[in-house]
């Protein structure tokens, strides 16, 4: 009952925010980015946002930007590569840019690597997991893109097929049917649904059941040009003309007309060219004009940001208030209702947590800090090293201890840091490095957001 209870408390909340809604901040030239334009985002397994605009490579650390220039100089020849842009990251937080027929590859200092691609490849995928994989291209049956699932590999062909495959078996084969040969793809995985979401030539949104092993057609539109999950529930895609949400339960499609940035202003969303979600949730926007968008929830006293209705506060209010009478009266009812129970001799049942539950939290503890100076230890890693994926990780997690698994892993890390920070032998890159931080500054920033003071503050405060 008492989970009821909450359901119906949330379902009532849900009222006053009937739509998800983000109010977006945004980081310009004025904060270091090379270019107001961003064709692609994606997130580094060390947790830096990796930001590629027309001629650089921007890494955003959460307060400063550095920034790398791509050119014809540093690219590498991709002859099985005939789709469009595309970027990856992998365990060794090198970051892989891929345009037609061109490689780029640079290292988690943003040096490029010359010598990345073996002379028996032609083309290269990397997995959610940051597993690299060369491949040779069959110009007859063209591969657009790999993804792993629960230990299974999907392959998704120019065709319109994919295959699933466990180790060198293939397991199945299924067909879509397209209206021609594809050129361009771009997948992401719902592990939650076990599903692919797959975006077509730029033009058509099919979905892959890998449990019904059936393929359905989402929608199609002009210019599909990223698909994002915001939640378990919600997807987004940015298109030429604007950006479009899916309810993944119900395959509603709809358009939203602008976005809403911190300022109160904002903008029509056939600005926006691509989207991402990273691993804490938050959402990002790279524009056309204006830069890189940060979101994060906005008030209940704002507007629908992502769909530019104005509603007057007092009408909130009005709706809030309303809210609070039916969650009071509902209270009220649960309690009369309860003590009846016990007046007639039943008891309501309890539930206390599962010691389960304390032993997932030790041993994940002891894992992360076994991997300490592992700076690619990620929360991919330690799902699998408690044989768990992400997103049960994340549940778990969150409801246990309120924290997500990133920030758990970084709480680890900066008491440890603190630690060595307190004894004086080493100097910050090199706590840092013994911490699992990529470097001093990202290390500074947690420690900013974890303990509200700076590394240095610590050492100049010992006797």
């Amino acid at each position: 009952m008492r989970r009821t209870y909450l359901h119906i408390i949330a379902l009532l909340c849900s009222i006053t925010c009937w739509a998800q809604q983000f109010v977006f901040s945004f980081i310009d030239t004025s904060d270091g980015l090379s270019d107001n334009c961003i064709l692609h985002i994606l997130q580094l397994h060390d947790g830096r946002i990796v930001a590629t605009t027309p001629h650089s490579i921007d890494l955003w650390d959460g307060s400063n930007c550095q920034s790398i220039p791509k050119d014809n100089l540093t690219s590498i020849p991709l002859k099985g590569y005939q789709g469009a842009y595309h970027v990856y990251s992998d365990r060794e937080n090198r970051l892989w840019v891929k345009d037609y027929q061109k490689l780029w590859c640079y290292d988690a200092q943003l040096r490029p690597v010359a010598d990345c691609l073996p002379d028996s490849a032609d083309d290269v995928y990397v997995d959610d997991q940051g597993d690299v994989f060369f491949i040779q291209q069959d110009t007859t049956h063209l591969l657009l893109d790999l993804k792993t699932l629960h230990g299974k590999q999907y392959r998704f062909y120019a065709n319109g097929e994919v295959t699933c495959h466990e180790g060198n078996h293939l397991c199945y084969s299924v067909q879509a049917s397209l209206d021609s040969t594809a050129i361009t793809s771009l997948v992401i995985t719902d592990t939650l649904r076990e599903r692919f979401y797959q975006l077509i030539d730029q033009r058509l949104c099919l979905e892959f059941d890998t449990r019904t092993q059936q393929w359905t057609e989402i929608f199609r539109a002009n210019r599909l040009h990223t698909i994002s999950m915001t939640d378990a529930n919600t997807a987004y895609i940015v298109s030429r003309d604007g950006m479009w949400k899916i309810d993944l339960n119900s395959r509603k499609v709809e358009q939203i007309g602008q976005v809403m940035l911190t300022d109160g202003s904002y903008i029509s969303s056939s600005r926006l060219n691509t989207i991402y979600t990273d691993r804490d949730g938050n959402v990002w926007v790279g524009s056309y004009d204006h830069g890189l968008l940060k979101g994060s929830p906005a008030s209940s006293t704002e507007s629908a940001s992502l769909h530019g209705l104005h509603l007057p506060v007092g009408i909130i209010w009005a709706i809030a208030i309303a809210v609070i009478c039916l969650i009071i009266l509902l209270w009220f009812w649960l309690k009369r209702r309860k003590n009846n129970l016990i007046s007639l001799g039943v008891q309501p049942s309890t539930q206390t947590s599962s010691p389960i539950d304390h032993e997932l939290i030790n041993r994940a503890t002891q894992l992360v800090e076994q991997n300490l100076s592992t700076s690619n230890y990620t929360v991919e890693r330690l799902a699998q090293d408690l044989c768990m994926d992400r997103t049960g990780l994340y549940k778990k997690m969150t409801a246990m201890i309120g924290k997500t698994p990133t920030a758990f892993m970084r709480g680890i890390r900066v008491e440890h840091a603190a630690q060595l920070i307190r004894e004086g032998k080493l100097t910050m890159a090199e706590v840092a490095e013994q911490s699992g931080f990529s470097s001093a500054s990202y290390m500074a920033k947690c420690f900013q957001e974890d303990l509200g003071k700076n590394p240095s503050d610590l050492r100049e405060n010992q006797p």
